[in-house]
């Protein structure tokens, strides 16, 4: 069999699981589900965009919801599980984007195996997995940033190119618009720029691509201020969403939450796992969960809050989350090394270096992260979702880190690495493993949210 024959069965299997999940997968699973939906249904019954804090999500930027609200009404003929898995289609389609764009950068850096093993263990990872078949505006977001990373890379290399200036100011401002963490790309924009401050055309280049990227983002900033006077709104200071954000602290924030990984979040890998079996009943908060880095690898590598796996299988004895914990250790690792050695070039070349603009994106990414999970002491705030906008070059720097290795060690690596894509994709093909969760789970906690927001319609969402 050829390794383009093999590649392509390879994402055709792939594409066949997502598009089961987009069918399958129980409506509204997922953080937020029925207020990202109600933004969107919103848009639909009245014909106009929300106030920020009519709904639980309404606060978001626009973009996705205006393309959701128009897949809706041309998918509503043919019933509501239509509607769920037209939109999520949206979603999923967009996380192919990340996946080849990553294949296609990484194959200028690496044999045609590496590439494929960096996509399809994207695609396969627990939690891009899950926000595929979630409605949620984060991959959209990550698909659009992705685009932005070919001219933003072709401008490291001549940042004089204006073409690449403006279709990277362009994707990175409608990335913005699509979700605010968007903007961790505007740090690696800039790069290209910082030796060339005596170019006037470089420059006429940088202006015209950040010009463009808050000419297309402001609206959005434009609109908040003038509706509530703050340009990134939040309803956390609204009451029903106060309620449940302290609901969320197990306790506030440390600095040593953020200077090592908590082995015993990766032992109980979820808010809900806690010693016993069977476990304590609900409610119940795993202690552990206040280390950022082990929940949000808890989160990248498990369904850590529990909206795909039932919470009853979040106990001692079962055996796939610990399974899943153990298998991304590696090709983690292996990012992880790939990231310090670009980012030790990206130093030594002094931002020269061709990888620099996705180290300095990279950066960014984490720097805000922290900012924002120590401001918001929740256990919610470490998703790993938040990240998604830097997936491609965590892709890259997977890459880099395999070919980093000796022979021998590199088809270690690959073999590990598909190995956890592959048990991901058991684990989490809906009903494959284990059983979907049942709508009447959430149907309850949404009906009092919608209760608690008179304007929101996400009760007849």
């Amino acid at each position: 069999m050829s390794t383009r024959l093999a590649l392509a069965l390879v994402a055709a299997a792939i594409a066949a699981q997502y598009a089961w999940n987009a069918w399958s997968v129980t409506p509204l699973s997922g953080f937020d589900a029925p207020g990202h939906a109600d933004y969107m249904f919103t848009i639909l019954a009245e014909g106009r965009l929300p106030h920020p804090y009519q709904g639980w999500s309404t606060f978001h930027p626009p973009v996705y919801y205006v393309i959701g609200a128009a897949i809706w009404h041309l998918l509503e003929p043919l019933g509501p599980q239509a509607v769920v898995a037209g939109i999520r289609g949206l979603g999923m389609l967009a996380l192919f984007v990340v996946a080849g764009v990553a294949f296609v950068l990484a194959r200028r850096r690496a044999p045609p195996v590496t590439a494929a093993t960096a996509a399809a263990l994207f695609l396969l990872v627990p939690c891009v997995q899950m926000t595929g078949a979630m409605i949620r505006n984060e991959a959209l977001a990550a698909g659009l940033a992705a685009l932005a990373i070919p001219p933003m890379l072709a401008l490291q290399r001549d940042p004089t190119a204006l073409r690449s200036a403006l279709l990277t100011g362009a994707l990175v401002g409608v990335a913005i618009a699509t979700k605010v963490n968007g903007i961790f790309l505007l740090a690696g924009a800039a790069v290209p720029f910082l030796h060339h401050l005596g170019d006037p055309r470089a420059l006429r280049c940088g202006a015209a691509l950040f010009a463009l990227a808050f000419a297309i983002a402001a609206p959005v900033t434009v609109r908040n201020l003038v509706l509530t006077g703050d340009p990134l709104p939040l309803n956390r200071d609204e009451p029903v969403a106060a309620f449940s954000e302290a609901s969320q602290v197990i306790r506030e924030r440390r600095v040593v939450d953020y200077l090592w990984v908590d082995p015993r979040a990766l032992w109980r890998p979820s808010i809900h796992h806690v010693p016993g079996d069977p476990p304590p009943p609900p409610p119940r908060r795993n202690q552990a969960m206040t280390n950022v880095w082990g929940l949000t690898y808890a989160g990248a590598w498990w369904d850590a809050f529990g909206h795909r796996v039932p919470t009853a299988f979040h106990r001692d004895g079962v055996v796939a989350g610990r399974l899943l914990i153990l298998l991304g250790l590696l090709p983690t690792g292996l990012m992880l090394a790939g990231f310090v050695a670009a980012t030790r070039e990206t130093l030594r070349s002094r931002g020269r270096a061709p990888d620099a603009p996705l180290v300095a994106s990279a950066w960014a990414g984490l720097a805000a992260f922290v900012s924002f999970t120590f401001v918001s002491p929740t256990i919610g705030a470490p998703k790993a979702i938040y990240l998604l906008p830097v997936a491609v070059p965590a892709a890259l720097f997977f890459v880099r880190g395999v070919e980093g290795l000796g022979a021998r060690a590199r088809r270690v690596g690959l073999g590990a690495s598909a190995l956890a894509a592959l048990v991901s994709a058991l684990v989490f093909t809906q009903s494959l493993w284990f059983p979907p969760i049942g709508p009447e789970v959430m149907a309850g906690r949404w009906r009092l949210v919608g209760s608690a927001l008179p304007d929101s319609h996400i009760v007849e969402t």
